[in-house]
C-alpha cells in the first residue's frame, strides 16, 4: 500500500505545481471569438461619444469633460482587449490604462462638482475661466490669426450592394429620427461581423418605411465613410 499511496501524492503534487502555468496559457490562449464585432462597437462609441458630448463654453469646463470622455472611451478600448486579446505585452498595456485611467477620471469628475460651488477657485489668485492668453491678446486689440480652412472632403463613392451578400435578421427598435434600425442577425461575412444585436445607421431613410419590430428582413451591410451601415433591407412576406 505505501509504493501507491506515494505515487498518488507524487501525482497530486504534480498537478499542483502544473495548474498555474496552464491557467495562464489558457488565459492567453483564449478564442477571439466575438472579437471582431467588439471591435466593432468600440470604434463606433469612440467616434461618436465626442460628437455627442455637450460644451459649455467655459474652456476649464469644457477641457475636462471631453478628457473624461477620452479616458473612459481608453477603458472602453482596454477592456476589449482584455476580454478578447491574447499577447502579453498588449495585456499589461490594457491592464496598466484600467489601473491608472479611473484615478484620473475620478479625479477630473471630484473637480468637476468642486466647480459648480459658488465662488469656486482652485488657487486664490486665480482668473476666471475664459482670461487666458489668447483671451487677453484679443482684449488688448491684437489681431488673432485665423486658422486655415481645411479643403473641402470629397465624400466617398457609396459602395455597390450588386455584391454584398444578404444576410437574415429581426428587427428589434427603430429610430427614424437618427436613421437607424437595430437587428438581431446572423454573421455578415463581407466585413467579418459576427451574430450579434445592433444598431446600424441605414444608407437611405426610406428603408425605415413600413418596417416593423419583430420583423423578419434579409439585409445587407457595408463600411460606408468608416461606419458600418445598412445598404439594402428586403422585407419578409
Amino acid at each position: 500500500m505505501k509504493p501507491t499511496t506515494s505515487l498518488a501524492a507524487l501525482a497530486a503534487a504534480l498537478l499542483l505545481t502544473a495548474a498555474p502555468f496552464v491557467l495562464e496559457r489558457v488565459a492567453l490562449a483564449q478564442p477571439a471569438r466575438g472579437a471582431a464585432g467588439e471591435f466593432e462597437r468600440v470604434r463606433d462609441v469612440m467616434s461618436n461619444r465626442f460628437k455627442n458630448t455637450k460644451l459649455t463654453g467655459d474652456p476649464d469646463k469644457d477641457f475636462a469633460e471631453l478628457l473624461i470622455a477620452s479616458f473612459e472611451e481608453t477603458l472602453f478600448l482596454a477592456k476589449a482587449q482584455l476580454n478578447y486579446g491574447g499577447d502579453r505585452e498588449l495585456r499589461e498595456v490594457a491592464q496598466k490604462i484600467q489601473d491608472e485611467q479611473q484615478e484620473r477620471i475620478d479625479a477630473l469628475k471630484k473637480w468637476q462638482v468642486r466647480s459648480r460651488e459658488p465662488g469656486y477657485r482652485q488657487q486664490p489668485d486665480q482668473p476666471p475661466s475664459g482670461t487666458g492668453p489668447l483671451d487677453r491678446q484679443a482684449q488688448a486689440g491684437s489681431a488673432r490669426p485665423e486658422p486655415a480652412s481645411p479643403p473641402p472632403q470629397q465624400p466617398s463613392s457609396p459602395p455597390s450592394t450588386a455584391n454584398t451578400p444578404l444576410v437574415s435578421g429581426t428587427v428589434q427598435k427603430i429610430d427614424e429620427a437618427a436613421g437607424k434600425v437595430t437587428l438581431d442577425h446572423e454573421r455578415i461575412p463581407n466585413i467579418d461581423m459576427d451574430a450579434m444585436t445592433m444598431a446600424y445607421k441605414v444608407q437611405d431613410p426610406a428603408m425605415l418605411k413600413d418596417l416593423k419590430v419583430g420583423q423578419k428582413v434579409r439585409f445587407s451591410a457595408d463600411r460606408v465613410n468608416g461606419s458600418i451601415t445598412v445598404t439594402r433591407i428586403q422585407k419578409g412576406k
